[in-house]
């Protein structure tokens, strides 16, 4: 069973290393771009960090939105129901971006940035599989 889940993924990453990779590299700027005006926000203007995470999320979600649709998945398709679809699954992970956010902070009294790259992990994985078979299928 573990012989044939590794070879399943083995096979996965090798006839889409494309994808992955631009994936990756949207992926890290976004992660950039989100957490930048996650700090700036927060440190800089005194934002709560809450506020300032739904706000750095949305940015970041907008422009790896735009990458993904014309660099990454390389798709047209009707543009308002991917939007719709894409929306569903930004705003499900900001849910639980904040979620996260929320409980390393408050409960486990973690500093805000080392809560946001562990939520940060946990939702990339759910955004892939999302908007590759839902938003972008290729």
């Amino acid at each position: 069973m573990l012989k044939k889940f590794f070879f399943f993924w083995v096979n996965y990453v090798k006839n889409n290393w494309q994808q992955l990779w631009r994936y990756g590299i949207v992926g890290l700027t976004s992660a950039m771009i989100d957490f930048g005006i996650l700090y700036l926000l927060t440190d800089g203007f005194g934002f709560h960090y809450l506020w300032s995470a739904t706000i750095s999320f949305i940015v970041a979600a907008s422009y790896n939105y735009y990458l993904n649709k014309t660099w990454t998945f390389k798709v047209g398709g009707k543009l308002s129901k991917q939007v719709g679809i894409f929306l569903l699954i930004a705003g499900s992970g900001v849910l639980l971006n904040n979620l996260i956010l929320y409980l390393l902070v408050e409960q486990a009294h973690w500093w805000y940035i080392y809560a946001k790259i562990i939520a940060t992990g946990i939702v990339t994985i759910g955004n892939f599989i999302g908007n590759k078979y839902l938003t972008f299928k290729t």
